[in-house]
């Protein structure tokens, strides 16, 4: 296994030399072997356990057994928690969405406050295999019959040539220990019918048949890949602004059919929306835009309106370019869109209220800015379950027009408050830590 993982990692770049890696660690048998296996080969490692709280005295238990056997090996712990089916009935969402979107979060938080620079999850051959599965039978495209990626940003997944059984071994061998999640059983669970019922069944036929769908999803990311440089040659006739992008709708015409969403998709990519919720649906309607005539438009998820007009296609963002992001020097006036912002050493009042928030930051160490929001982004008010920001801005009524040009603060890249919603729990200060005072004003127009 250690091989597999070794030439795995070194094929896609995974591990720096050096660098520290933030491992998402459950406590069940695949994450603490990747855990022992990259300790023991000597990466600069960190260990992050994410509690959904699911499970009462049984998740308390697994933070528990991962803490004392990370603090045994000198290796540093981070722990979070949620109340996942909470914020799974808050946002209507399954539990598996929302543990997914509150662990992720948590992870990229604790990797950003300690500075790795990649996060490594112990996703295997078989999670791989189950999720081409999942992808297909809820309809899916090129990209998701790609499955699960070995590379996305800081996230890594060394292990998705090892296969479950290969962990087996590698645990026995080395006496690692490990604990099994109850709920890993639970049929009701959509993956988990997958992994417990659909794959065995498959395996009856081929005994590596997870292993084969992995390493075929893994062919079709880099085929996918290929085609998208494919389909990037076709938009030379490109026009590109911070906030627009322009394309002659012949181009869309002209280019095989094989390539065309490729082609829209990477136009969606190229605009800070992205293409984040766009479905076949809206790229065959962005299509069709593109082979009519005379002028016309349609709306697209994330403030994206899309318009041809004289032959262009034109993709725009409504309500324009957000500002862009700069630091808040302590003592100093900054300005930011329409808003004046002043960052100053907290006394003794440290209430948060309104426009004002107090944070905990050591102004001479930490870097402090203002900037845009992110879709992708979370916060924690007081007291809460972590929710997106997108639904904290509609849950207070800020139109969609506004958000881009609400001021976020930041303390060392994360969201520490946002004006019009407030101050992340993890930033609220204790009385005795050093903390800024940050006060947002909006200018009248």
């Amino acid at each position: 296994m250690k091989q597999k993982i070794k030439a795995f990692a070194k094929q896609y770049g995974m591990l720096p030399d050096g660098a520290l890696v933030l491992v998402a660690v459950s406590g069940g048998m695949d994450s603490m072997c990747l855990l022992h296996c990259l300790h023991t080969q000597g990466v600069r490692v960190a260990a992050a356990h994410f509690n959904h709280q699911l499970r009462a005295a049984e998740a308390d238990g697994d933070e528990a057994f991962v803490r004392r056997w990370c603090e045994s090996r000198g290796i540093a712990f981070y722990a979070g928690r949620c109340d996942v089916a909470a914020l799974a009935a808050e946002n209507g969402w399954t539990v598996e969405e929302a543990g997914r979107r509150a662990r992720y979060e948590f992870l990229e938080r604790t990797a950003e406050q300690i500075g790795a620079e990649r996060i490594a999850t112990a996703h295997h051959a078989q999670d791989n295999a189950e999720t081409l599965l999942f992808h297909l039978v809820r309809g899916t495209g090129p990209d998701g019959l790609g499955a699960i990626a070995p590379v996305r940003g800081k996230l890594i997944r060394p292990m998705l040539t090892v296969t479950r059984e290969q962990i087996g071994r590698y645990a026995g061998e080395n006496d690692v220990p490990y604990r099994t999640d109850s709920t890993n059983a639970d049929t009701a669970y959509t993956r988990n019918y997958l992994r417990c019922e659909v794959l065995p069944l498959l395996e009856q036929v081929n005994a590596a048949a997870s292993l084969h769908m992995s390493n075929t999803a893994l062919r079709q990311r880099e085929e996918s890949a290929y085609l998208d440089e494919l389909a990037a040659g076709l938009l030379r006739e490109k026009k590109q602004t911070p906030d627009a992008v322009a394309l002659p709708c012949q181009a869309v015409r002209d280019a095989p059919a094989v390539l065309r969403a490729r082609m829209l998709r990477l136009l969606l990519d190229s605009l800070p929306a992205g293409k984040k919720d766009v479905t076949a649906a809206h790229i065959d309607s962005l299509a069709a835009l593109c082979m009519g005539s005379g002028d016309a438009q349609l709306d697209l998820p994330h403030g994206v309106r899309a318009r041809r007009r004289s032959g262009q296609l034109l993709l725009t963002i409504r309500g324009g370019k957000a500002p862009e992001p700069v630091p808040l020097p302590i003592d100093e006036r900054t300005a930011w869109g329409e808003y004046t912002i002043t960052a100053r050493n907290a006394g003794k009042n440290r209430v948060s209220a309104g426009s004002t928030f107090c944070l905990r930051c050591d102004a001479g160490k930490d870097v402090l800015s203002v900037g845009a929001w992110n879709a992708r982004a979370w916060l924690t008010l007081p007291g809460k379950t972590p929710r997106s920001l997108k639904r904290l801005f509609a849950d207070a009524g800020v139109a969609a027009s506004e958000r881009d040009g609400s001021p976020v603060v930041f303390i060392n890249g994360a969201v520490a408050a946002v004006y019009g919603i407030g101050a992340d729990e993890a930033f609220l200060p204790d009385a005795d830590e050093d903390a800024v005072v940050i006060e947002i004003q909006r200018n009248h127009k």
